[in-house]
């Protein structure tokens, strides 16, 4: 039987962006964790290209999903990340049961 968990991280366009692709570096992380946990063709693709307005919006949003998906184990991994703009930073993981997750990391003050 599938289950299915949607995943979305929403963070800050002023996190470095120096990676290969051009990508936050940080998310090019994101990418490697989930092709080594999750298999090689699990990644999530940015999406705020796709947002409606008549401005781009000053966030990185990035979602897709994925079955039998680690989610405790994945939260903590962005969450333990190094972010540069903690505070601008959201995972939400909505499993196909159960409650939605709301993830943000801490933010020193």
């Amino acid at each position: 039987m599938s289950v299915v968990s949607g995943v979305v991280l929403c963070a800050s366009i002023a996190e470095d962006c120096s990676g290969p692709s051009g990508q936050l570096v940080l998310f090019e992380r994101i990418q490697e964790w989930l092709v080594e946990h999750a298999g090689p063709f699990q990644q999530l693709n940015s999406v705020e290209d796709s947002f409606g307005g008549s401005k781009h919006p000053q966030m990185f949003v990035a979602g897709g999903g994925f079955n039998h998906f680690p989610e405790d184990d994945f939260a903590a991994f962005v969450l333990s990340l190094p972010w540069q703009n903690p505070e601008n930073v959201v995972l939400v993981i909505d499993p196909e049961e159960g409650a939605t997750r709301v993830f943000r990391p801490e933010v020193s003050t």
